[in-house]
């Protein structure tokens, strides 16, 4: 049987930070990916969807100014973290981001895989500044959604 999860190859660049002392609405995760990560993150939540339990590790690419200024926020970036582990729990829930040394886990599930899946369809196709909740849970702040720099997008 084949491991399509496995045989899964990042192309492009996926950036995720916070920011320092963030207000209200810029508070959370911020996401930005240029076309091709987009679509490499998109393939593999699609390799991942229907099957068993698995994961994958991302890298993650370096949070420059550029990137920070993007989404009109000049706050500094709160921390730097270098890759992302995708973990895929068929039964899970939420969204879940977590911190872990210089890495971020990242834990879906069938239920809500398509949510950030459409996030960063949007986002290959031009669309950014908008977010999508983690969870039912409407007081989490939601997940921020951002072009690429020099991306095009006003």
């Amino acid at each position: 049987m084949r491991d399509w999860v496995n045989e899964w190859r990042q192309e492009g660049a996926l950036y995720l930070w916070r920011y320092a002392e963030a207000k209200r609405g810029w508070r959370g995760w911020q996401f930005a990916a240029d076309p091709l990560g987009c679509r490499s993150v998109r393939n593999l939540i699609d390799r991942m969807s229907g099957g068993d339990a698995c994961h994958r590790t991302l890298s993650l690419a370096p949070i420059t100014d550029a990137v920070l200024r993007e989404p009109g926020d000049n706050r500094p970036c709160a921390d730097r973290f270098d890759k992302l582990r995708l973990v895929y729990e068929p039964n899970f829930a939420e969204l879940n981001l977590t911190a872990e040394d210089s890495g971020l886990i990242l834990t879906l599930g069938q239920t809500r895989l398509r949510k950030l899946s459409a996030a960063f369809a949007d986002v290959e196709r031009g669309g950014g500044d908008f977010g999508i909740r983690p969870s039912v849970n409407h007081k989490t702040d939601p997940w921020l959604f951002w072009w690429a720099p020099n991306s095009g997008a006003d």
